[in-house]
Formats: C-alpha cells, sequence, structure tokens
C-alpha cells in the first residue's frame, strides 16, 4: 500500500511539476573558449599584473564570466572597484550603457592604460562603444558574440577600431610603432649643446602663430638632444617641425596659484606641442604636469670662478716654519737667556762675565743657534751650549732647505672651491633674462648658499656681462654635460683666461625629454634603445669634441700647480732680510756717528776730577799737604764727590 501510494507522488510531481524540477543542469558554456580567453587577457594585457574587473548582468551572467576570468587570469585583480596602481581594465556586460558608465571612470587619458571590453551580445554597426575618441590615450580590444575589434594606434588620428578574425591578433600598441607619416609638433630652443638651431621664420600652425626654425642648413641641424630626436623620429617615421617657446621662460615657471606659465611646458599641457627637448630637468613639478622619459644624461650646475694670482709675501722668510714652530724657538731662547744671565750674576766666573747683560747674553745665543759666533771656552756651561749649537744646527737645516723648496716655487692665493670661499671672495653672479629660480640653481637651506641670491645681478647684454667679467669679482654660471662646461648666456674665448672650473656644484639633474602621453612609451622605448646600444654616448662625445671650443675645455685645467720647474728669486720674498740688514746697518751707522760726536768734543770739568795720568796728579798734589786746600784753590770743591774725596786725598799722600 505505501508502495503504491509513493509511485503515485512520483508520477504526479513528474507530470504537473515540470521537467526543470528534477534534470539535472549542465553548467553554461561561455561563447568564449578557456583557450581564446586565455589568448585575449595575455594579448590585451602585456604589461598590466594587476586588473580592476567590472562585471554587470544576472546572477548566472556574472558568475559564468567570473569563473572564466578566474581561470585564465593568474594575477591580482580588483572586482568593482578601481586602483591606479593596476593599469588592466576588464568591462563585462551585456548593455552598453553599464559599459559606457565603466569607461567613465577609467584613467584613459594615461598613455598605459589598458582596456578589454567583453560585450556579451551582438554590437550594432552604430554603436557608441565604436566611437574611438572616447578612450582618449588608452589601448582598447573590444570582443563581442558578433566579432572582435582592435583600436587603432594613439599616435594615429582619428583612432578607429579595425575587426579581426583571431585573438592572437588582438595586438597592444606597446614600444617602437610606425607612424606612417605624421607629422608632431616639437618645442625647443638654441641651448648649447643640446640644440643648435637659431634662424627662425613665423608660421601658423594649427591656428596659432610660432617661430618655426629653419632646418635646411646641415651645419646647424646639430646637438645632443637633437640628434637623439632625429633619430627617434626616423625609426618611428613621423616629420617634426620644431617651434621656438614663446616669452622669457623658456620652460615656464610654477606661479603662486600652482598653474604653469609660458614656457615648452605651457605649449604640452595647451597640446600645441606633442614633444619638447632642450635640457628639461627630470623635477617634481615637471614630472606632475606633464610626462617624462627616463633619463638620458645627468648635467650639473657650476661656477666658473677667478684663477689664483701669483704673489710674493712680505714674510716669506718666515714660510718654512709654522708659526708654532717660530713661537716654540723664540720662548726656547727667551728662556736660556734668562737662566744664562741669573746664572752669571749669582755664581760670577771670569769666562761667564760677559752673560750679566741680557741683551749681550741674547745676542750671543742667537749667534750661536744660527752658527755665526765663534765658540769661546766657558767653564760651566760647556755641555748646555754645546747641545743649543746642536739644536741650533738641525734648525738652521731644515729651515734652509725648506726655504729653498718655498722661494723657488711660485705660490698662490686660495682657490676657490665651495659656495664658502664663493661668499666670502665677494664674487657676484648673473645671467639674461628673467629671474632665475634660485632653489633650482642653489640649496637655499645651506647658510652660504642662501647668500648667493643676493648677489645675483641681472644682465642685459654681452657687453655688461664683459665689463663684471674684467673687474675680477664675478662668477659665470653655466652647466657641466660631458664633462665640459657651457655658459649660461655667451661669453667670449678670451673672457675664459682667467677662469677656471669651481669644483663642488651647487646643483644637478637629470636630463628627459617631454611629451603628451600616448608618446611616452614609444619615445621611452626608444630612448632605451639608443642607450643601450651607445647612440647616445656616440651623440654626446662627438657633439661635445666639435662645438666644444678650446677655452672651455681650458677652465678645467689648474694652472696653479707645481710643475716641478724652478724660478729666479726676486727682490720681494727676500725683503725681509733686506730691510733686517737695513736697519741692522742703520743702528750700526748711528752708533758710529754718535762715538766721532763724542770724541771731536773738548774735555768736561768731569775730566778734572779724574786726571788720566799719574804726573797730573802730581802737578794737582805737589806743595799742598792738604788735598781739600787744594781743590778749594781750584774752585772744583762742589764737583767733587763725597766718596772720592778720601781716594783723592790718599792717592796725593802716595804721591808726595
Amino acid at each position: 500500500m505505501i508502495k503504491c501510494v509513493f509511485w503515485l507522488c512520483t508520477l504526479y510531481r513528474i507530470v504537473f511539476a515540470g521537467e526543470n524540477r528534477f534534470l539535472v543542469h549542465e553548467e553554461p558554456k561561455s561563447w568564449i573558449s578557456e583557450t581564446d580567453y586565455r589568448t585575449m587577457l595575455k594579448e590585451s594585457f602585456p604589461i598590466a599584473r594587476c586588473c580592476n574587473v567590472f562585471i554587470n548582468g544576472t546572477f548566472h551572467e556574472v558568475e559564468q564570466s567570473l569563473n572564466d576570468f578566474l581561470r585564465a587570469y593568474s594575477y591580482p585583480y580588483i572586482i568593482l572597484q578601481s586602483s591606479y596602481d593596476c593599469q588592466g581594465y576588464l568591462l563585462i556586460s551585456s548593455t552598453e550603457e553599464n559599459l559606457l558608465w565603466a569607461l567613465s571612470k577609467v584613467p584613459s587619458t594615461i598613455s598605459t592604460t589598458e582596456i578589454l571590453i567583453i560585450y556579451d551580445s551582438d554590437l550594432l554597426a552604430n554603436s557608441r562603444l565604436f566611437n574611438g575618441s572616447i578612450y582618449n590615450n588608452a589601448n582598447v580590444n573590444l570582443v563581442t558574440v558578433s566579432g572582435i575589434w582592435s583600436l587603432s594606434e594613439n599616435f594615429l588620428q582619428p583612432r578607429n577600431f579595425e575587426e579581426i578574425e583571431r585573438y592572437t591578433d588582438l595586438r597592444f600598441k606597446n614600444g617602437l610603432s610606425n607612424f606612417k607619416g605624421r607629422e608632431l609638433q616639437i618645442a625647443s630652443y638654441y641651448n648649447p649643446p643640446m640644440m643648435y638651431l637659431k634662424r627662425t621664420v613665423k608660421k601658423t600652425v594649427n591656428g596659432i602663430q610660432a617661430e618655426i626654425y629653419l632646418t635646411d642648413n646641415d651645419s646647424e641641424r646639430d646637438g645632443i638632444e637633437l640628434r637623439m630626436f632625429m633619430l627617434i623620429a626616423e625609426r618611428l617615421n613621423f616629420t617634426w617641425s620644431i617651434r621656438s617657446p614663446p616669452g622669457e621662460y623658456k620652460y615656464g615657471r610654477l606661479t603662486d596659484n600652482n598653474t604653469w606659465e609660458g614656457g615648452m611646458i605651457s605649449q604640452l599641457l595647451a597640446k600645441e606641442v606633442d614633444l619638447a627637448f632642450g635640457g628639461i630637468w627630470l623635477k617634481a613639478d615637471h614630472n606632475m604636469l606633464t610626462n617624462l622619459t627616463g633619463p638620458w644624461g645627468l648635467l650639473e650646475i657650476r661656477f666658473l670662478v677667478p684663477r689664483p694670482k701669483p704673489f710674493t709675501s712680505f714674510l716669506a722668510l718666515t714660510k718654512p716654519f709654522t708659526p708654532l714652530v717660530w713661537t716654540s724657538v723664540i720662548l726656547t731662547l727667551l728662556w736660556q737667556t734668562c737662566y744664562m744671565t741669573i746664572r752669571a750674576r749669582v755664581k760670577p766666573q771670569e769666562s761667564t762675565k760677559r752673560f750679566r747683560r741680557f741683551s749681550y747674553t741674547c745676542m750671543e745665543l742667537v749667534g750661536r743657534l744660527i752658527g755665526v759666533w765663534m765658540p769661546r771656552r766657558i767653564s760651566g756651561v760647556k755641555i748646555q751650549l754645546q747641545f743649543w749649537q746642536i739644536a741650533g744646527l738641525v734648525l738652521v737645516t731644515a729651515y734652509c732647505s725648506s726655504l729653498a723648496a718655498t722661494l723657488t716655487g711660485t705660490e698662490y692665493e686660495e682657490r676657490i672651491d665651495t659656495v664658502k670661499q664663493f661668499v666670502e671672495a665677494g664674487l657676484t653672479w648673473g645671467k639674461e633674462g628673467p629671474m632665475p629660480t634660485f632653489n633650482e640653481y642653489v640649496n637655499l637651506n645651506d647658510k652660504y648658499s642662501a647668500i648667493l641670491p643676493q648677489r645675483f645681478k641681472s644682465e642685459k647684454n654681452y657687453q655688461e656681462r664683459h665689463l663684471r667679467i674684467l673687474e675680477g669679482k664675478y662668477g659665470i654660471v653655466g652647466r657641466v654635460v660631458g664633462g665640459v662646461f657651457f655658459p649660461e648666456n655667451d661669453v667670449e674665448g678670451p673672457d675664459f683666461h682667467n677662469y677656471r672650473l669651481m669644483m663642488n656644484p651647487t646643483g644637478g639633474y637629470y636630463l628627459c625629454f617631454a611629451m603628451q602621453p600616448w608618446l611616452v612609451d614609444k619615445v621611452n622605448m626608444m630612448m632605451l634603445r639608443a642607450i643601450e646600444t651607445g647612440f647616445k654616448s656616440f651623440y654626446l662625445k662627438d657633439v661635445i669634441h666639435r662645438r666644444a671650443s678650446s677655452s672651455l675645455r681650458e677652465v678645467l685645467v689648474e694652472h696653479d700647480k707645481n710643475n716641478g720647474t724652478t724660478i729666479p728669486l726676486a727682490l720681494t720674498p727676500l725683503t725681509s732680510g733686506f730691510v733686517m740688514l737695513t736697519v741692522g746697518l742703520t743702528v750700526a751707522s748711528v752708533v758710529f756717528l754718535f762715538e766721532l760726536f763724542s770724541k771731536n768734543k773738548p774735555e768736561k770739568s768731569s775730566d778734572l776730577m779724574y786726571p788720566k795720568n799719574r804726573d797730573s796728579d802730581v802737578a794737582t798734589c805737589e806743595g799742598k799737604k792738604d788735598f781739600r786746600q787744594a781743590l778749594k784753590e781750584l774752585n772744583i770743591t762742589k764737583l767733587i764727590k763725597p766718596g772720592n774725596t778720601k781716594h783723592r786725598r790718599n792717592q796725593c799722600s802716595r804721591i808726595q
């Protein structure tokens, strides 16, 4: 009975419930095979290693599409969100409106953005998804039930979708490409050694009047970056027209309200030009506003400073010893003089009586020290003076050898190699054109570098700069490229004669090209290949070898080095010696004249007080019993000193 009821219920469910209640569904199959899915993802995302996924549809459609993606994609992904770190974007939907909304969230202005659109339905020929302008610079592949399309390269205008037959034909526009002769607008300016074009003509391009450089002269079509650019143009197959940036600022400047004004950067922002070069620095503000290639070289900002001048010092004879050595010698001499003087007075001997006088002792010790005093036999201090003379022998030998090496070589002023020395030397600097951005030239956080903006003086022309160079208190600012200095403004060859390159740079930047986003990967790839193959090094050396004058190379040579040759001594280094000789002769002459003057004077009354011989004493005292009485008769009693009266009396008594 129970079995009958069970089978009746089962039959009822089969008849009235429908087949969907009992049949097992197979997993729905996609119209894209797993192999094609993998090929599609591989060709559409060759660079991106993560993917932003947008899926829209019913539950079964979303589940099916997600499973296909997970089986084929092996990198990280984000669903229904976006991250700028991920350059790949996968958009899946069966409605055109949802896809257009998702495209509005994609940063398609970035040329490295990779977009794959899967339209899960038939696509009409007039669909808005075929409008190439909505994708800007992104690389796009479009896959639908009705066909496969790939958007043309972003460097071709207008961009169109091209239908392809197989998934393997999907292409990503990366690396070198064929621009098919498209003309690009380029911005640059006369900037040795980067670009040497100078002649311009006014033309109107795309409704904008510009100064276009004439490039018919092959000798002017020269420069490191210009030749690299011509190599890129030849390889990528595009034509070009170079124009000069308007205004005083060649690169432009960042205003107070964080907007860029003038120069090549503004031309790129306004899309007047496609590419710019001319010593563009790889800086944060440049990179913030435009697209830059990788660096191809290094530039240093340096100054030319006056060369050290030769000089001869009045005190050149003191050069062999340092002030500390001279101080030690003088103190030792004074100590030895005091010792000898005190010893002679405390313990007098016949041989040391002359040392009682300080001046005499000092002169004799100096003479013994330098070896010009003939030694005498002196008891008591013989060993001491012997060591004194040995020390003098060592000092004189060292002094003479060092003096010969010092005076026979030219002495120069101290070199200027740091910003501190630049400031202390009182040098000024300047350049033509507008006021520069000083924090690009020097580090304003340094206390000495912060003084350089105060030393800046604007220049109107070469003549004004030439006069400042002649004054000698002027630094020439410029750039060192490839080991050779190039001034910011024109400087004639003779003006470099008395200048040398300051050792320490004040700033340094990498050099690069700036361009529109869709050119970055193509030009950057070509730039890397030019560096790897050695073309960059060849152009750098070739242009500098041909264009750098001997004057620019001469500033790298130091002229104040000792070349091993000796020079004849002039009067100036020996002036102090001749001054000492003149002083000594003058003092001796004065003493000699004083002695002559004293000898020719008549005898004074003092001579009567002290008779010179015994006969005079006899004549004075003869017939006189009392010496005082005799003196009274001679009227010289007032001139006789009391201490001498007894002596004279005794003398007269002996005479009598």
